[in-house]
């Protein structure tokens, strides 16, 4: 019988580059999340309503090349979808008086049309989506991992903790950017290809960098956000209940402080929730006309959100390999 050498024998196949081997964690996540059902049908419905606004802009170009007024008209169709109670929907009721003061041209109101479905989209539709999306896909990603003492297995290979929460994070922004950025980048397109020519974009180019700036300020603090919380669980319902209780009570302290407070714009009110500064930074970013009020403490709101987290996540990622 042969006797066969135990000893260490030295891998000769090719490996992955260091600089990608994050986007292997990122692959797992991403095709054990889309094993959920729930998953498939809510991302059915992230898309629905990019197609609806689609029509829209199919009925605008259609009317507005035999109706002067269409424009205007379809301008305050839009403008009842947006959310009143809000600095971003104060300015957009402004919108009539604006094109009654000013000679705008077809290009304009264009622009400021498209914006305000935009705006619509990213306000209405895609918040009651992603927040229940991330609810599910993300309370497990690191909390299994250390409930499981998976992260063993990960750091046994040549994986530095930077690539780990890489890995991670671009599998919580794949969905998130499906949610956000996908179905805007489709309806501005589709606006496009219904336009009478493509030199439309010679005056709506600037969207599709508001749609990726729009997206970002979503996907970054959420992303982050949701990756602290897993990290910070021993279980994972114990994330999701953390996470959907952020924007629960969030909502309801601004309700309740909103009603009960005696001055108006208050942008430490409107700060209570993260649904309202989501919305208002959005606004803001998609439509030049827009005026918010003290958009800096909202967008420095943001930022601090995202670099607290990241430093909560490095630590609790870290605090393993210190045992």
């Amino acid at each position: 019988m042969p006797i066969h050498n135990p000893g260490y024998r030295p891998w000769h196949g090719q490996t992955a580059p260091l600089a990608t081997r994050w986007v292997v964690i990122a692959e797992v996540g991403i095709r054990r999340a889309w094993l959920s059902s729930w998953l498939r049908r809510m991302m059915f419905f992230a898309w629905l309503p990019a197609c609806v606004m689609g029509f829209m802009v199919f009925l605008y170009e259609q009317t507005s090349a035999n109706d002067p007024t269409a424009a205007r008209t379809m301008l305050g169709m839009s403008r009842m979808l947006i959310e009143p109670g809000s600095s971003a929907s104060d300015s957009f009721a402004d919108l009539e008086t604006l094109m009654d003061r000013r000679k705008q041209s077809p290009e304009r109101e264009r622009h400021l049309y498209w914006s305000a479905l935009l705006t619509t989209l990213f306000r209405r539709s895609q918040p009651f989506i992603l927040i229940p999306m991330l609810g599910i896909i993300v309370p497990p990603l690191i909390s299994q991992d250390f409930r499981s003492r998976a992260f063993l297995l990960y750091f046994s290979r040549p994986i530095t903790r930077l690539q780990y929460i890489l890995g991670k994070a671009a599998c919580v922004m794949f969905f998130a950017a499906t949610v956000t950025f996908g179905p805007a980048i489709l309806l501005f397109i589709t606006a496009v290809l219904l336009s009478p020519s493509l030199t439309v974009l010679g005056s709506t180019w600037d969207l599709s960098l508001r749609i990726v700036a729009a997206s970002l300020s979503i996907i970054v603090p959420c992303t982050c956000l949701s990756l602290m919380l897993s990290s910070l669980a021993s279980e994972s319902r114990y994330a999701s209940f953390s996470w959907f209780a952020i924007w629960i009570f969030g909502e309801l302290a601004w309700a309740t402080v909103s009603q009960a407070a005696t001055v108006g714009d208050n942008v430490v009110i409107s700060c209570l929730s993260l649904i309202r500064v989501f919305n208002d930074v959005t606004a803001w970013i998609l439509d030049p006309e827009l005026v918010v009020n003290d958009i800096q403490t909202r967008l420095v709101l943001l930022a601090s959100i995202s670099a607290v987290s990241l430093a909560v996540l490095y630590r609790r990622v870290s605090a393993p390999l210190q045992v």
